[in-house]
């Protein structure tokens, strides 16, 4: 009878840890589908190299996925796989350090280095106390002899 107990409590875990991670993304792994290779995309779970290959050509053929759920659209993805590697895919770009839309042309995505950083001045007030500033005309008279531009 134990033993009968023993078995069925062990099939029972390990039934309940196949359905869980088959729900979720137990290794924390995030593929961007927009921008991962062929190789990328083999670290999701149930994609192979065929499957990878063609998601890499939908990806070149539509420029790009607009969501996740586009992934339904490549051969051999149906529901059932979508669930699955869900959980494993992100269009994230928030790594990405773009400018505004509303910015156009070869501005776009440069850094800008013609902005000049604000100046920062310090002064010691009556206490001892080290004070900044961007606004040195702003402080008392009695500090000024301490004032200095820090940058």
């Amino acid at each position: 009878m134990r033993f009968i107990v023993n078995f069925l409590f062990l099939f029972l875990s390990v039934v309940n840890l196949s359905l869980v991670s088959a729900t979720q993304n137990p290794f924390n792994i995030k593929v961007n589908i927009n921008k991962a290779s062929k190789e990328e995309l083999r670290k999701i779970p149930g994609i192979g190299e065929v499957l990878a290959s063609r998601i890499v050509e939908y990806r070149e053929k539509v420029g790009g996925f607009k969501s996740i759920e586009e992934l339904k659209n490549v051969k051999g993805i149906g529901e059932k796989k979508f669930e699955a590697i869900k959980p494993y895919v992100t269009l994230d770009t928030s790594s990405e350090k773009t400018n505004p839309p509303h910015i156009k042309g070869e501005v776009r995505n440069k850094v800008r280095t013609d902005e000049k950083r604000p100046r920062i001045y310090q002064y010691i007030d009556d206490q001892g106390v080290i004070r900044y500033t961007q606004f040195p005309e702003l402080i008392p008279e009695k500090y000024r002899s301490t004032l200095k531009e820090v940058n």
